[in-house]
């Protein structure tokens, strides 16, 4: 038997061991990452239980008009569950979710599953649950992945970037690895603006408190002319077996250059050496949720030598 419990904060610290514990747990779901937000989204993340009153999985979650979310301030998210969780028990879970569902009336639940490359160990029985309980596909992005440990089946970089990486190095390009988010926002601001009208997810405000929590797992890297110029860059999110771009962009001069080239190719270089991370994610390539593909921009990654891997979001209806 499955019982379910809300999340509140007298529980963070139970929480956040059963994440660090858990086979999906990444620092986006500690809760001095998913608070930093809690004005933006009405948390209502679950606590599962079995029989002996052990926690044995988490499902961070928000709900909005009815619906219940997995979380939407997360790039992912998904059934967190202990080492010891069961097929059999994942099907119990998402049963007593559903029962937890009708007593608050939720028309539906939408459920980002966690791409398999942030798994400790096989970790879908959550999927496997959803199809069996008739959930649909709701989106499906790709996102593109190196794979920093494929040995000799690697796919190499074009030789347009290594060329690129070497000329810029020659001429006195260097990549900062500490460098302070201020410095890079105005960038990627300008970026997003003119290309998209949009603004970045996070203020700089935002990813400056998100960084000062997390300072081993947030990093923003810049590349930088002979001059000391900061031409473009990346914040990356490091979890445990995956570096993950969350933010990309150039200004105008450090695309002429081509100093994304020698950014990536330095990035995986780095990570590379690095035992503990396996994959680079650079990021997913579409709009409306996966109906359009930007190839021009799946192209540059995939000349980085990335493939794909995909963001699933199923919609499970409850009532009605």
């Amino acid at each position: 038997m499955i019982s379910v419990k809300r999340y509140t904060p007298a529980d963070q610290p139970v929480w956040d061991a059963s994440v660090d514990g858990s086979r999906q747990g990444t620092f986006l779901f500690r809760r001095a990452y998913m608070d930093y937000h809690a004005d933006r989204f009405a948390d209502h993340s679950l606590m599962f239980y079995d029989e002996k009153q052990r926690l044995i999985a988490q499902l961070p979650a928000n709900e909005c008009d009815g619906v219940l979310y997995s979380h939407q301030g997360l790039t992912y998210g998904g059934l967190l569950t202990s080492s010891t969780v069961t097929q059999v028990q994942v099907l119990a879970i998402f049963n007593a979710l559903l029962d937890y569902g009708r007593c608050h009336n939720w028309s539906r639940i939408v459920y980002k599953s966690m791409p398999d490359i942030y798994h400790r160990c096989p970790s879908q029985e959550d999927e496997y649950a959803l199809w069996r309980l008739g959930a649909s596909l709701e989106s499906c992005l790709i996102s593109s992945t190196i794979d920093l440990q494929e040995g000799a089946l690697a796919i190499k970089p074009e030789y347009c970037r290594r060329n690129t990486f070497n000329r810029l190095r020659r001429e006195g390009y260097t990549v900062d690895w500490e460098a302070p988010l201020a410095e890079f926002w105005p960038i990627l601001s300008d970026n997003l603006q003119q290309k998209y009208g949009l603004v970045p997810v996070h203020t700089l405000a935002e990813m400056e408190l998100l960084q000062s929590r997390f300072p081993d797992e947030i990093l923003c890297v810049v590349v930088r002319d002979a001059d000391g110029r900061a031409l473009g860059g990346v914040v990356m999110f490091d979890t445990a077996q995956v570096a993950h771009v969350q933010y990309s962009a150039a200004s105008a001069e450090g695309k002429q250059h081509g100093v994304l080239d020698l950014l990536y190719l330095s990035l995986v270089q780095n990570y590379a050496m690095q035992q503990e991370f396996r994959y680079f994610d650079i990021g997913n390539s579409n709009e409306e949720h996966g109906l359009v593909l930007n190839e021009n921009l799946i192209h540059f990654k995939e000349s980085l030598g990335a493939r794909g891997v995909v963001y699933r979001t199923y919609c499970l209806r409850v009532c009605g």
